[in-house]
């Protein structure tokens, strides 16, 4: 895919009402039903709900209102396979963004990243990180950073989503 490069940003990304999102011109989680949700990343195609591609994903956190870490790293190929140890959940699925322009972004339209529109009309595929999301949800609203999240992104076919490691107890919270 022409555009594509290596980057690597990590920022403080605000979650309010325990998620994010990364979406493009198609964004429309009304009537969004939890069924089938691995409880961290929702592949979501309006009037459809969890996909395989999705549309656009919500991002769930443990914190429900405050800042989080964030590292979001911009692939033009898959990158190695996840390392389990340091991560409390790790879940990939395949997107489909429409072609246009496309942000991680917080409920308030705001991103601190890079846009993604390299990796939109065209299949991609997205890895999520989390830890600290069971300490975050014990604190509920919070001004310091406590949960930290990877995003990996890079073209790929659609594939099925992937659970590389559910561990924490917000995610079981969603099932």
């Amino acid at each position: 895919m022409p555009g594509l490069h290596e980057i690597t940003v990590t920022a403080p990304m605000w979650a309010s009402d325990g998620q994010y999102y990364l979406h493009g011109n198609e964004f429309d989680p009304a009537g969004f039903t939890y069924t089938g949700f691995n409880g961290l990343l929702a592949p979501l195609t309006p009037g459809t709900g969890i996909s395989t591609p999705g549309t656009f994903a919500v991002i769930l956190t443990g914190t429900e209102t405050g800042p989080l870490t964030v590292t979001l790293e911009l692939h033009s190929t898959a990158p190695p396979p996840p390392a389990l140890d340091p991560w409390d959940e790790i879940v990939e699925a395949s997107l489909s963004l429409p072609a246009g322009d496309a942000f991680l972004i917080d409920a308030h339209d705001h991103t601190p990243f890079p846009s993604l529109a390299p990796y939109t009309g065209a299949p991609c595929r997205i890895r999520v990180h989390a830890r600290g999301r069971d300490q975050a949800h014990d604190i509920g609203t919070t001004e310091t950073p406590v949960e930290e999240h990877l995003i990996q992104i890079w073209p790929a076919p659609t594939t099925s989503i992937t659970e590389h490691k559910l561990t924490d107890h917000v995610g079981t919270l969603s099932h």
